[in-house]
């Protein structure tokens, strides 16, 4: 049976009674076990990122030229952290049921679940190995087709160290991925994905910080082919990455963590899409006092995109803010990000010899977290993101606000 919107909003003001009035619950088995309900909202001043300079009513995707919409959500969770002996398995999992005001049409059940088990075995080996599910929206950021498409994410995953000395481990590591979105114009865009990964770390003498090493491989398979200029284009690939690895903490003031290293990718059909170059993250953290933090980061990435004009695409940029803790209970952080990218995966550039795309796209953002007990989270985000691209009337500018607030039993 379909709830109204009138219906949710009455679910909603019975979660919102339960959280205000509410004492300290207790968890599960010892805090093992952890049960939660929720509630979200969100406005959208442009939901499917329309550029300015068209005219609304013009538009026949639009209801009565309207380009905002208001979203509810009603979540649920459960988390668990089950030892056993020296073994422990974890659960997080999240469902939350969006309903939208306007399009209703696009209204959809997002879910995120994962399972690991962290083993050790003697003193020398340990490791995880889990499974992930995810689903949610496809966002209309970057296509210029209003279709709800339900993006589906498998992955099954494992890795192992082995201690060579007190310094010294080597790691290993397998990913398996599988995407699937529900649209017939996005399935030519469902991937394979077999990642396979080599390394060694440096740990420094008692403590957590390390320098490392890794190799890593992938092979991606699109079972559907794109379809370009009246033929047919195979965007499967091999990918080669040689990076440095750091996650190293400098007298409790500031933290440098990340990756730097050169990547290959290589294409089996339409060969001039191949990239050759330097890629990576390095991000670092100063707390000058216990209450104020910096974060700044610099990324130089290539990576597997979902929609109707690519494949992958380079991304290079920046991304730097403050936070505040005003208290044990109320948090306060800011953010400004700037990325150019190049949509190099494109195969129309190759094929029909149009210009590479290419974006630049900022955000600012600000959210505030508020504990107000122990088991309950509430939190809101006010965020701005505007585009310019050199493709025609794909520009944008978009304002959300986000809310949530979440009850732990």
């Amino acid at each position: 049976m379909k709830i109204s919107i009138s219906g949710r909003r009455h679910a909603a003001s019975c979660l919102l009674t339960l959280v205000a009035f509410s004492g300290p619950a207790s968890a599960l088995d010892g805090d093992r076990i952890r049960p939660g309900v929720g509630l979200t909202y969100t406005y959208i001043s442009n939901l499917f990122y329309v550029d300015d300079r068209r005219d609304p009513r013009t538009l026949p995707f639009l209801k009565d030229g309207q380009k905002s919409d208001h979203i509810l959500g009603l979540r649920a969770s459960l988390d668990a952290d089950i030892p056993v002996s020296r073994q422990m398995f974890t659960l997080r999992s999240t469902a939350t049921d969006n309903t939208y005001a306007t399009y209703d049409n696009l209204n959809y059940v997002s879910y995120n679940v994962r399972g690991t088990w962290n083993w050790v075995v003697g003193s020398d080996w340990d490791g995880d190995v889990g499974m992930s599910q995810s689903q949610m929206l496809g966002s209309f950021a970057d296509v210029r087709l209003i279709e709800r498409n339900i993006r589906t994410i498998q992955e099954v995953f494992s890795s192992g160290m082995y201690r060579l000395g007190a310094d010294w481990k080597l790691r290993a590591a397998v990913r398996s991925t599988t995407v699937d979105n529900s649209a017939a114009n996005f399935r030519s865009f469902n991937r394979d994905d077999t990642t396979y990964e080599l390394g060694s770390r440096y740990y420094s003498k008692g403590r957590d910080n390390y320098l490392g090493l890794n190799f890593r491989a992938t092979d991606g398979q699109f079972p559907n082919r794109e379809v370009v200029a009246s033929s047919t284009v195979d965007n499967s690939y091999r990918q080669y990455t040689v990076e440095g690895q750091v996650d190293w903490r400098y007298s409790g003031l500031s933290q440098l963590s990340g990756v730097l290293g050169w990547t290959n990718r290589l294409h089996d059909q339409v060969s001039s899409r191949n990239f050759s170059g330097i890629t990576g993250r390095l991000s670092g953290i100063y707390n000058p006092s216990g209450s104020i933090g910096l974060n700044a980061a610099i990324f130089r990435e290539i990576g597997s995109f979902e929609d109707i004009t690519t494949s992958y695409i380079l991304t290079q940029g920046v991304r730097f803010g403050p936070s505040y803790n005003y208290s044990e209970k109320v948090t306060f952080q800011a953010f400004y990000s700037y990325s150019n990218r190049e949509f190099l995966g494109d195969p129309n550039f190759r094929v029909t010899g149009l210009p590479v795309r290419k974006d630049d796209v900022q955000s600012l953002s600000a959210s505030a977290n508020w504990s107000p007990l122990r088991n309950m989270q509430v939190s809101a985000t006010l965020s701005y993101d505007t585009r310019s691209s050199n493709r025609q009337l794909i520009d944008y500018n978009v304002t959300t606000f986000f809310t949530s607030v979440q009850l732990t039993f």
